[in-house]
């Protein structure tokens, strides 16, 4: 495939390219439409709750939790009290900045290329180490420019930061370093979303101890941050002068319990879903009684059947699991799925739906309570993370108002 020059970004000396950035052909037969309407309410609900001295900084990571990273950086770059947009990993951030997207950006987890990237492209970082934070000090040098770090606190989710602990040492060091400019601390939570809000109040605890013992040693840090979504409406001592908005931007609840007791405290609070994934019909063939649909022979017809064929399969991120189970909507109908998910196609059992054409279209996931990435999650077991953010990045994304 051939890659236009511009669009090619080196680092260590090899060439990469992002898949954001990759000048594909894409195929019309299935697509996500993002709802921008749907993106601006769900800011103003998280936005309402945490006031005004509380900043937003959506999270586009996994390219938007599968919405599309530029298509939603686009409608967010125009949202004034949005103060940074977060990705995991600086090869996103250099993505974004490739594309033009101007607003601060912070890289909440894996310096994955050259972080003299950072610093040219003005992309904030996460320290969370001595070797890594002396090197982004020598990069500063080189280039004579501080780098703007955030410190990540490990405050019992076990993964990346410094242990708390440990942090004042740390962040002592990374203050001393002439070429880094603290410009946040930051933690994350390891079961905000859950009913039980005890080991959530610890991290708090621990992480605005850390906040505490800064500001008396005369560190001053201006973003402080660790409420993710499910915080942000159910524990408002996570506030801070930071939020990170995850999931909720998208219009999907961390989990059923956090919207219990979001709709406790915040009984008019609501989220909009932001994605409606389509496709359309490719064939259409009706087959025998005791007919065989599928790989693995896993359905058999019991009568004679009009089966529509997708060209939709796992390969796109819908998921094998649906397979036998799982439903799609035509117009306002819905048709059950057959047989096995195949990589590239699935069959739906059209049957008893009148006037179907080639290329009707079929909704396979959308704002209804039987399609939406709940319910799918749920025939998947899994959770509605995992549902969005696997969609594959090579469908295209379109903004509709």
């Amino acid at each position: 495939m051939n890659i236009p020059s511009q669009q090619k970004l080196k680092f260590w000396g090899r060439t990469l390219s992002s898949p954001f950035l990759l000048d594909t052909t894409h195929t019309t037969e299935s697509w996500i439409e993002i709802s921008e309407q749907a993106l601006h309410s769900n800011i103003a609900a998280y936005k309402n709750i945490l006031g005004a001295n509380t900043l937003l900084a959506p999270v586009i990571k996994a390219n938007a939790y599968g919405h599309g990273m530029l298509e939603v950086a686009r409608v967010l770059e125009t949202v004034e009290h949005i103060e940074y947009l977060c990705v995991a990993q600086l090869s996103e951030a250099l993505a974004l900045r490739a594309n033009g997207i101007q607003k601060p950006l912070l890289v909440l987890s894996i310096i994955d290329v050259d972080p003299h990237q950072a610093v040219i492209h003005d992309i904030d970082i996460i320290i969370s180490n001595v070797e890594v934070a002396q090197y982004i000090n020598e990069c500063g040098q080189k280039l004579n420019k501080k780098v703007a770090i955030h410190i990540k606190i490990d405050t019992g989710l076990s993964r990346m930061g410094v242990l708390w602990s440990e942090a004042l040492d740390f962040i002592t060091i990374c203050n001393a370093l002439p070429y880094c400019a603290i410009k946040g601390l930051f933690s994350h939570f390891a079961n905000s979303e859950n009913e039980d809000p005890t080991f959530a109040q610890l991290q708090i605890t621990r992480f605005k101890k850390v906040v505490s013992i800064c500001a008396e040693k005369g560190i001053h840090v201006p973003y402080i941050h660790i409420a993710s979504s499910a915080a942000q409406t159910a524990l408002a001592e996570s506030h801070c002068t930071m939020a990170r908005l995850g999931i909720g931007l998208y219009g999907l609840w961390p989990s059923p319990s956090n919207q219990q007791t979001t709709k406790k405290t915040f009984p008019h609070f609501t989220l909009q879903p932001v994605m409606t994934w389509k496709t359309k019909i490719n064939q259409i063939k009706n087959i025998p009684a005791d007919s065989y649909v599928g790989y693995d022979l896993t359905f058999k017809t019991t009568r004679p059947t009009r089966i529509a064929v997708l060209p939709i399969g796992y390969s796109d991120g819908y998921d094998r699991a649906l397979s036998n189970k799982g439903i799609v909507k035509i117009r306002d109908t819905y048709a059950p799925i057959i047989g096995r998910v195949a990589m590239n196609l699935t069959m739906i059992d059209v049957t008893d739906i009148p006037n179907i054409s080639l290329h009707d279209i079929v909704t396979l996931m959308g704002n209804d309570e039987k399609i939406n990435a709940d319910s799918l999650a749920k025939l998947c077991s899994t959770i509605n993370y995992e549902i969005v953010s696997r969609i594959s990045p090579f469908l295209p994304r379109i903004i509709i108002p």
